[in-house]
């Protein structure tokens, strides 16, 4: 008997430790009151903020990451998203871009890929300094999705090739990639043409694009082509006519 009475004691205790934690997590304390949003660059933080879907009763400890990380990522600039909780009422959101790195041209309209080749955005028009790559054969387009071409070979040069030129700094300056003759993709600015072959010694070639460019001032005026298929010690401009 008295050993039932004890039991009813532990679990009077027990209800009571459990009412009083309910009570302090569902506390007002424990709202939501400061989102800080970070690394944002192209995308506006009241986008991010509305894909969290938050209340003024939002709990920070019953803040569902997960669900919010899907919707925040239906954008397709969006990479991932980092939660941080900050109690009792500051919640930390970083967000990782995707950037723009080169278009194509595809039935009238202009896609937007990444530094993957990843499809961003379908737009009438260009306003961003970036290269154009000409010479690709589509076989599939779709939001979201590594651009499908009929030689998938061709296209990792040229992803290999943008990647490289944005990790040197020349992404926005180069104007056109043409992998139309593989065996001799062609790097253009305006009507200034290198020829670097295939993806043989990519970063060396494209290093030595750079130090030229550096040379050349006015590059963007110049009519000609430097053939860098192979890397020597000095290089040569033929001017066109």
């Amino acid at each position: 008997m008295r050993l039932s009475g004890y039991k009813f004691k532990i679990a009077i205790v027990v209800c009571v430790i459990v009412l009083a934690a309910v009570i302090v997590l569902v506390s007002p304390i424990f709202y939501i009151e400061e989102v800080v949003i970070l690394g944002n660059a192209q995308i506006a933080s009241s986008e991010i903020r509305g894909g969290l879907q938050l209340g003024p009763t939002s709990n920070i400890l019953m803040f569902n990451a997960s669900a919010a990380r899907r919707r925040v990522m239906q954008n397709l600039y969006i990479d991932n998203v980092i939660f941080r909780r900050d109690l009792p009422n500051r919640l930390y959101v970083t967000v990782f871009e995707r950037r723009q790195s080169a278009y194509v041209e595809h039935m009238g309209s202009f896609l937007f890929l990444d530094i993957e080749g990843r499809v961003l955005e379908v737009r009438s028009y260009v306003a961003e300094p970036l290269p154009l790559l000409q010479g690709l054969q589509f076989t599939r387009v779709q939001l979201g999705d590594v651009l499908e071409v009929a030689n998938p070979t061709d296209f990792a040069a040229v992803v290999q090739y943008t990647q490289l030129l944005a990790t040197h700094g020349l992404i926005n300056y180069i104007t056109h990639i043409n992998v139309a003759d593989p065996t001799n993709i062609r790097i253009l600015v305006n009507y200034l043409e290198f020829h670097v072959g295939n993806d043989t010694d990519a970063d060396e070639k494209v290093r030595t694009i750079a130090e030229i460019l550096n040379e050349l001032p006015d590059a963007g005026r110049v009519r000609g082509f430097i053939n860098i298929r192979t890397i020597q010690p000095e290089f040569f401009l033929e001017l066109l006519q």
